[in-house]
C-alpha cells in the first residue's frame, strides 16, 4: 500500500508507527534523506537512518524533517526529489503523530500542511481538543473589573501583559499567573472591594456611595452585628458579580468560617471585606475553564463564558440568563445566541475588530518612529482610525468579506464622528486639519489619496490604479515600514504567512541583516544586493518578490511615480564659492513595482506580477488564500493553533462562508458552534495545555 494511503486511512497511535508505516517511512528516508543524514555522514548534526516513528523519543528530529520537507528545503535541489504525493504523505504523517500542537506560538500556526487540513480524508479523523484553563486577557480583565466594580475602579494596575508574539495576542497556552501578577491581583481586589463597600454615615445611618453594592454597604455599620443570613447573602452576591454563578454550600461554609475567624478581633466590616476580596481572587474569576461535561460538550456555563469571551470583553447577560433557565444545553441554542449578539448593533463586540487589527497589524503604524515630512502631514493614529472604519464598513455589508478587505476601492479619509448640534445626529467630519502656523508647507492628509480637498461624502471611491484594500491603506504601509524606508522583507513575509499560509524561518542568531546605506541606489537594488546572496536567498526567495510590488508607495504611505535617490554628480557640484559642500542633491528615478508569486501551493497563483494591484487581486480570488484567512480566524477565536483534528471544523467553516456569499457572521457562527469550540476530550487537568492557575 502506498504511504499516502497508509497515512490517510489508518488511525494509528500518537507515539509509535505501525509495522507497515515503519517500513514505508524507512523507505522514504532511505531514498531521499540518509545519503546526507545517515550512519556515516550527518550534515547539520542530524541523523535520520535510525528513526523508527516513535514520537515519544524522536519528536524533535521528526519536527526538523517536517519543517525541511514541507518548506522545500530538503532534499537539496540538486538531489532526487520526492513527488507531491510523497511529500504530502510524510509531512501529513508527522503532523498527525505530533497532534498539530507542537507549535504553541501564534506565529508558528502554518506548520501543519495546508493541503492536509483541507483534504476530504482529514475531516474523517476529527477528535475533540483537550480540556484547558484560559486566563483572562488584559482587556477581558478590565471588562471583568467593570462588571464587578460597577464601572471603572481608579488606581488599578493591569496585572496581565499581552503576548509579545507577532499577530494574535490571546493564546490560551501562553497565558500565565506568576507571583508578581498575584500580588497585583491582590491589590486590585482590595481596591475593588473598597469601591464596592464605599459608604458614609449620615445621621447615624450607613449610606452607600455611587456604584456601591447595597448588600455590602448595609453591613458596614460598625454598630451592626450581621446575621449569618446577611453574610451568606453578601457572599452569594459577590459570587454572581465575580464568577456569574451561585456559591455552592461548601464554598459558603468555608467563606463564612473565614468571616468568623477574621471577625473574632471585633472588626466585622473588615472581616466582610476580607471575605469579599477572597471571592475576587478565586481561580475561576481569573481563568475560565473548558473542561467539558456531558458527552464532552462544554457545560452551559462554560459555553456562555466561551461565547462571551470570543466576541466581547465582558459577560453577555442574556447568555448567563439562559444558563440559569436551563436553555443553553443544545448547540442550536448556542447558535441562536451567537446570531443574536452578532446582529445586535447595540451590543459592543470589540474582539471582532480586534481580529482584523491583529491579522493585518495595521494598528502598529503608531509604533513606527518617523521624522515629520516637510511636504505632507504624518498622522498614523488617524490612518489607523480610518482603516478601522473601513473594516467595520465592509463587515456591515457582510458580503465577500475577505475579497473586499483586499480589493475594495473604497476608503475613509481623515474622518471622525461628531454630533450635529442642531439635529443631534451623528455625522462625519474632517478629523485632522493643518495648522497654518505649525504645518507650513505640509499638505493635508487627504492629499495622500489624491483629493484636492476633504469631502463629507465618505467612503470615497479611489481612482483606478491608485489604492485597493487594506494592504494599500497608509496605516498598513506605515506599519510594515521602517523609520526611513519601506520594509520590503517584512511586507513580503506578511503575504507569505498571512495570505498564502507559508512559513519563513526566523532570522538566524548572529546574522546581521543590514541594507547598505548607498543612497544613490534604489531600495530595491540595495535590499537585493544583500538578500540575493546564496546563504540568504533560500529564505528571502519566499518574501522579497512579494514585498517588492509595494515600492509603488513610499514609507509614509504615499503613492509615488518616482523614487528619490542621491544624485552623486549634482551633490559633488553643489558647493559654495569656497568649495564647501551645500548638501545632498536627489533626483527621481521611475518607481518599479514588479514582483512575483512563487511556491504558493497553488499553481494558479504563481507567476510574475506587474503591480501590487495585480498581486493582491490574484491572491484575493484564490481558494487557498481564503482558506488561510479562515485558519487565522480559527486561531484568534479558539486561542490556539489548528491541528489535523480540526480539519472537519475548518472545512465546514469554509463551506459555510462560501455558501453564504462570504459572510463573516456565518463564518463565526460555524466556528463558535463547532466541535473544536464546544467539545473537549476527557482528560485530567494535569494533561491540559499546561496553563497553571
Amino acid at each position: 500500500m502506498k504511504l499516502l494511503a497508509v497515512i490517510l486511512l489508518l488511525h494509528v497511535s500518537v507515539h509509535a508507527a505501525a509495522p507497515a508505516e515503519t517500513a514505508a517511512l524507512q523507505k522514504f528516508l532511505g531514498e531521499f534523506c540518509t545519503k546526507c543524514h545517515g550512519e556515516e555522514k550527518q550534515k547539520g548534526d542530524i541523523r535520520l537512518d535510525d528513526l523508527t516513528g516513535d514520537m515519544a523519543k524522536e519528536g524533535t528530529r521528526w519536527a526538523v524533517v517536517l519543517d525541511q520537507i514541507r518548506d522545500g528545503e530538503m532534499p537539496p535541489k540538486k538531489e532526487k526529489q520526492p513527488s507531491a504525493s510523497q511529500k504530502l504523505a510524510i509531512t501529513g504523517w508527522i503532523a498527525k503523530q505530533m497532534g498539530g500542537h507542537a507549535a504553541r506560538k501564534p506565529s508558528q500556526g502554518n506548520l501543519v500542511p495546508h493541503e492536509l487540513l483541507f483534504a476530504a480524508a482529514s475531516a474523517a479523523s476529527a477528535k475533540a481538543p483537550e480540556p484547558r484553563l484560559w486566563r483572562l486577557s488584559p482587556e477581558a480583565y478590565m471588562g471583568w473589573v467593570e462588571d464587578v466594580g460597577r464601572g471603572g475602579v481608579k488606581g488599578l494596575v493591569q496585572p496581565f501583559t499581552a503576548n509579545p508574539e507577532r499577530g494574535i495576542k490571546d493564546f490560551a497556552a501562553l497565558a500565565r499567573v506568576d507571583e508578581p501578577t498575584t500580588e497585583v491581583l491582590l491589590r486590585n481586589a482590595d481596591a475593588i472591594v473598597e469601591k464596592q463597600t464605599a459608604h458614609e454615615i449620615v445621621d447615624g445611618k450607613v449610606k452607600g456611595k455611587n456604584d456601591t453594592v447595597r448588600e455590602f454597604t448595609d453591613l458596614m455599620d460598625p454598630a451592626l452585628t450581621p446575621t449569618r443570613a446577611q453574610i451568606e447573602k453578601a457572599i452569594q452576591k459577590q459570587f454572581q458579580l465575580a464568577v456569574a454563578r451561585k456559591a455552592e454550600t461548601d464554598e459558603v461554609e468555608r467563606l463564612y468560617a473565614l468571616y468568623e475567624k477574621c471577625a473574632a478581633g471585633g472588626d466585622r466590616s473588615g472581616a466582610l471585606r476580607t471575605v469579599l476580596t477572597a471571592v475576587l481572587l478565586r481561580t475561576d474569576a481569573v481563568f475560565r475553564s473548558e473542561m467539558g461535561g456531558a458527552e464532552g460538550m462544554l457545560s452551559p456555563r462554560e459555553a456562555a463564558a466561551a461565547v462571551s469571551s470570543a466576541l466581547m470583553f465582558k459577560r453577555d447577560g442574556k447568555l448567563f440568563d439562559a444558563v440559569e433557565k436551563g436553555e443553553l444545553t443544545a448547540r442550536e441554542k448556542i447558535a441562536e445566541h451567537v446570531r443574536r449578539i452578532l446582529d445586535d448593533p447595540k451590543t459592543k463586540k470589540p474582539r471582532i475588530l480586534g481580529f482584523f487589527r491583529e491579522y493585518f497589524e495595521y494598528g502598529n503604524a503608531t509604533e513606527v518612529f518617523k521624522d515629520r515630512p516637510k511636504d505632507v502631514m504624518h498622522e498614523p493614529k488617524q490612518h489607523v482610525a480610518d482603516t478601522d472604519r473601513l473594516v467595520l464598513h465592509i463587515l456591515e455589508q457582510d458580503k465577500d468579506v475577505f475579497r473586499q478587505l483586499l480589493t475594495t476601492p473604497l476608503a475613509f479619509v481623515n474622518v471622525k464622528s461628531q454630533t450635529n448640534k442642531q439635529t443631534r445626529q451623528e455625522e462625519l467630519a474632517q478629523s485632522v486639519t493643518p495648522n497654518k502656523q505649525n504645518n507650513k508647507g505640509q499638505a493635508a492628509i487627504e492629499t495622500l489619496y489624491g483629493l484636492e480637498e476633504w469631502t463629507a461624502e465618505q467612503p470615497i471611491t479611489q481612482k483606478e490604479n491608485t489604492r485597493i484594500g487594506i494592504l494599500m491603506q497608509p496605516s498598513w504601509l506605515i506599519a510594515w515600514s521602517e523609520n526611513f524606508n519601506n520594509d520590503i522583507v517584512r511586507r513580503g513575509r506578511f503575504i507569505r504567512e498571512r495570505l498564502l499560509g507559508g512559513t519563513v524561518p526566523d532570522l538566524p542568531i548572529g546574522v546581521a541583516a543590514m541594507v547598505p546605506n548607498e543612497l544613490h541606489r534604489t531600495l530595491r537594488d540595495r535590499v537585493s544586493s544583500v538578500t540575493h546572496a546564496e546563504a540568504c536567498w533560500k529564505c528571502h526567495n519566499r518574501m522579497d518578490d512579494l514585498g517588492l510590488p509595494f515600492e509603488q508607495f513610499e514609507h509614509y504611505g504615499r503613492l509615488v511615480a518616482e523614487e528619490q535617490v542621491l544624485d552623486r554628480e549634482a551633490t559633488a557640484a553643489n558647493v559654495d564659492k569656497k568649495g564647501k559642500p551645500l548638501g545632498d542633491v536627489f533626483k527621481g528615478v521611475p518607481a518599479v513595482s514588479t514582483g512575483a508569486i512563487a511556491g504558493s501551493g497553488d499553481a494558479k497563483l504563481d507567476g510574475p506580477v506587474k503591480s501590487p494591484h495585480e498581486l493582491i487581486a490574484r491572491i484575493a480570488g484564490s481558494d487557498r488564500a481564503r482558506q488561510v484567512f479562515i485558519r487565522h480566524v480559527f486561531r484568534y477565536f479558539m486561542g490556539r493553533n489548528e491541528s489535523l483534528a480540526d480539519a472537519a471544523t475548518l472545512q465546514a467553516a469554509d463551506s459555510a462562508y462560501v455558501n453564504s456569499g462570504g459572510s463573516f457572521k456565518v463564518l463565526l457562527v460555524s466556528l463558535l458552534t463547532s466541535d473544536s469550540f464546544l467539545k473537549r476530550a476527557p482528560a485530567a487537568i494535569a494533561q491540559t495545555t499546561g496553563t497553571k492557575p
